[in-house]
């Protein structure tokens, strides 16, 4: 489990660096499109589009990168109110379902994309292009977070019986 606990950090590393450098491009697109747009009346052709598409993939991969390091959204104002047993039960609990609605979805997401490509559906919009390309991280963003949310269950279930310490503490 440690061997895929490292393999599974490094990817959602480097999934962390892709969302930064897209947000990087996307702060720079649009940086150049007001400068643009000031200087000459002109716009980047399809700007508003490529910055729609970056923002689905700035999510797509941030998602299992910050559930990894303890980042994502979690309000555990609960936990810190019920017995330690009882907020260690609660975390198996979120951490299961987690892993259930990401292996849903993952699958969902799959079917989509694959019958889009089956169909050869195009997004048309100022680019025309193949609609499973802006579907096919979604699957592989859910898989991530399902092997995100069994080695946090992992780690839930080998060590001590309370709720986690990470993120935002109250």
């Amino acid at each position: 489990m440690l061997t895929f606990a490292r393999i599974h950090g490094r990817i959602t590393d480097a999934c962390g660096a892709v969302a930064a450098v897209l947000v990087l491009a996307v702060t720079l697109l649009v940086a150049a499109d007001v400068i643009l747009r000031n200087l000459t009346r002109d716009t980047i052709p399809g700007d508003i589009e490529l910055s729609e598409y970056a923002m689905l993939f700035i999510t797509a991969f941030s998602a299992p990168w910050l559930l990894e390091r303890g980042q994502h959204i979690r309000i555990d104002l609960m936990l810190k109110a019920i017995p330690a047993r009882a907020a260690w039960v609660c975390e198996m609990a979120c951490d299961a379902i987690g892993i259930a609605l990401s292996v849903l979805l993952a699958w969902y997401g799959a079917r989509a994309a694959v019958a889009s490509y089956a169909a050869g559906t195009r997004m048309v919009k100022e680019f025309l292009i193949p609609e499973w390309w802006i579907l096919m991280p979604l699957p592989l963003m859910f898989v991530l977070l399902a092997s995100g949310f069994v080695l946090r269950l992992h780690r839930v279930a080998t060590g001590p019986r309370a709720a986690r310490e990470e993120g935002a503490q109250v």
